[in-house]
């Protein structure tokens, strides 16, 4: 048993090795080409800078849309998992996480985080 899992890890570990190879080979013959990394509007010459940066604010919404999805992404199995636990500690982990959740919203409140300022 153990020395067919060993020949399945190893199979897997040479498809793996071939797979890099193949895409180290593949972006070796990748050359960089100006005229087809630049933008094109039709036919013209830009008229400005197509790599305008974006304002902080929006990087910091998205990585608090994506704490608060992930601790959404936490609370499904909690529920799921309701019947089969025991109340007394289904309720205490319930409540320290959404402790947590109430502590990071007012953390991100009290720094700004929330404010847009133009």
């Amino acid at each position: 048993m153990m020395m067919m899992n060993l020949i399945s890890m190893m199979f897997m570990f040479m498809i793996l090795m071939m797979l890099i190879m193949m895409m180290i080979l593949i972006n070796m013959k990748m050359k960089f080409n100006y005229n087809k990394s630049a933008p094109f509007e039709c036919g013209f010459d830009p008229f400005n800078k197509s790599r305008i940066p974006f304002s902080l604010n929006f990087y910091l919404i998205a990585i608090i849309f994506l704490i608060f999805d992930i601790e959404i992404s936490i609370i499904l199995p909690m529920i799921l998992n309701f019947k089969i636990s025991n109340m007394l500690y289904f309720n205490m982990m319930f409540l320290v996480f959404f402790m947590f959740m109430i502590s990071t919203i007012f953390y991100e409140w009290k720094f700004g985080s929330l404010n847009w300022k133009i």
